[in-house]
């Protein structure tokens, strides 16, 4: 029923270096066993400079390749660019956040824990450290007479590296978006800031069970089809990485460049995968 912003996809992996620009390219998959979808594959280049950053599409059926998304303010406001079509569309992030924080959304019985592991696989060249971070809740969403409850149980596990600098916080952390809700502002910050360090590989698997069966009498539970049980899991691979100077035009939009229209198909389908509350 819910998982934070999919501007995950590379703006969440990101953090402050001492001193120059980071650039990487990454790779992520995302799989759910709910009825229909199948796995997502992004691939993109992202660069962070201070509260900078840029993300290029570069292949994958989740995003539509070529499009890139660029802030210049940590991620609470974002710049989809289309070089296709010479068009640009504006979301503010900070606001989409709010409003869902703004739901009839509760959370309880939050808990989590995290351990260092014994392994230091190298991903991009660099020796990492290995951290698992397991998160458990309860979480009630209430629609007028219509109670949805499911429990909640995720598990991260990152392996990070500090030798870019001090990554005490991450760009989130410091980019100040907040849903307003503090048990969900937790929960962000539990998956963004609990793992100190740069993470090179990230995985995430994610079961969330309902509360309540379906009702014996409907055709879900007389056909079996119905599961309490859904499984949701991505990974996110950093394949190069190094430290230096972005272009100077990196975090523009050309100047040629026109504002979308709300129509706009294109873009309006990146800014809906990247923005959607799952």
């Amino acid at each position: 029923m819910i998982r934070k912003s999919g501007l995950v996809v590379g703006l969440l992996f990101v953090c402050h270096a001492a001193s120059a620009a980071i650039l990487y390219d990454f790779q992520q998959i995302a799989r759910s066993d709910s009825s229909g979808q199948s796995a997502t594959e992004f691939s993109g280049r992202a660069v962070i400079d201070g509260d900078r950053s840029r993300v290029d599409v570069v292949g994958g059926n989740a995003y539509t390749p070529g499009v890139y998304i660029i802030s210049t303010n940590g991620s609470r406001s974002l710049t989809f660019v289309d070089p296709s079509k010479k068009a640009y569309a504006e979301v503010n992030a900070g606001g989409v956040a709010a409003s869902v924080g703004a739901s009839n959304i509760t959370i309880d019985n939050l808990t989590h824990s995290v351990n260092k592991l014994d392994d230091h696989p190298v991903y991009a060249g660099v020796p990492t450290d290995h951290y698992r971070l397991t998160i458990a809740y309860d979480i009630t969403l209430t629609m007028g007479t219509i109670i949805l409850k499911q429990n909640v149980h995720t598990t991260i596990d990152k392996w990070t590296t500090v030798i870019f600098g001090d990554v005490a916080e991450t760009f989130l952390a410091n980019s100040g978006i907040r849903t307003g809700n503090p048990k969900l502002d937790e929960i962000v910050s539990l998956e963004t800031t609990k793992i100190k360090g740069f993470p090179l590989r990230e995985t995430m698997e994610t079961t969330t069970t309902d509360a309540r069966n379906a009702p014996p009498e409907s055709e879900l539970a007389r056909s079996g089809a119905y599961s309490r049980m859904r499984h949701q899991s991505r990974e996110m691979t950093i394949t190069s990485i190094r430290q230096g100077e972005p272009p100077a035009n990196t975090f523009i939009v050309p100047a040629t460049y026109k504002k979308a229209d709300s129509g706009d198909e294109k873009l309006s389908q990146t800014q809906v995968q990247t923005l959607s509350m799952q």
